[in-house]
């Protein structure tokens, strides 16, 4: 450094080379704080006191080291799956039959459900025409696409009793004259889609064929008719049919 004086003009340079010839080791040479600029301080961080776990305030006066590391994290909610309800449907065209009949469906995988169905006619129509039933049906379903939407297929199994007699009914073309009480059971594969209609609705068609083994026996037709006969059949026909609208509990 050279330092230069208005007044005489003289450089003083002198001094200086004098002052570093006697002090070789500079370590004399000490640095203030209050020269330049001060250090800047991080401020210290704010405790949001709502995350933080009530049981360790005390422990932040006595070790405020602990207040760094003790945030409460929130819990994610858990993703609650999206399950189809159970179904509760009924069938037009047993009800066109003047067959009363109820079926429930529940899913049981994410591309599976199981349906079962049942129907209960016991009264006589006039001039002694028969027409009592009672079936019970399960159907174990697959949804490509989506439970209970869309297409499905079906594998199902049945069973019913019948009285039948004075009205022609396929299967039983002599049903004029005869009536016919017996049981039927039987295997089927079904194929049918459901339609969405708004949140709980929905509307059904499906319709199916296998294999029933029946055995009747055979009366004349009039009031307390004579026995004419033991039958045993097997008979290749459709083991479902429907236009059900479906209600989803939610």
């Amino acid at each position: 450094m050279v330092m230069f004086s208005k007044d005489s003009g003289n450089v003083f340079s002198n001094d200086i080379e004098h002052y570093y010839s006697n002090n070789n080791d500079l370590s004399n040479i000490t640095s203030s704080n209050e020269v330049g600029p001060k250090k800047f301080k991080k401020p210290k961080r704010k405790i949001n006191k709502k995350n933080i776990d009530i049981g360790n305030i005390i422990n932040f006066k006595r070790r405020p080291e602990l207040s760094k590391r003790y945030y409460t994290k929130r819990k994610k909610p858990k993703k609650i799956p999206n399950r189809t309800p159970l179904a509760i449907k009924s069938n037009l065209v047993f009800a066109a039959a003047l067959t009363p009949n109820l079926a429930l469906e529940l899913p049981i995988k994410k591309h599976f459900s199981i349906e079962l169905s049942s129907t209960y006619n016991i009264w006589d129509l006039k001039g002694n025409v028969k027409w009592k039933n009672l079936m019970v049906m399960s159907d174990f379903r697959y949804w490509p696409k989506k439970n209970m939407e869309g297409t499905f297929y079906g594998l199902n199994l049945n069973w019913a009793k019948y009285n039948i007699g004075g009205i022609p009914m396929p299967y039983f073309a002599e049903a004029d004259y005869y009536r016919y009480d017996g049981w039927t059971a039987g295997v089927g594969v079904s194929a049918g889609y459901m339609w969405y209609l708004s949140r709980h609705w929905s509307f059904e068609a499906n319709i199916g064929l296998g294999v029933n083994y029946t055995s009747y026996d055979k009366y004349l037709q009039p009031v307390c008719g004579a026995y004419w006969g033991s039958f045993k059949n097997i008979l290749i026909m459709p083991t479902k049919i429907g236009l059900s609208f479906v209600y989803k509990f939610n």
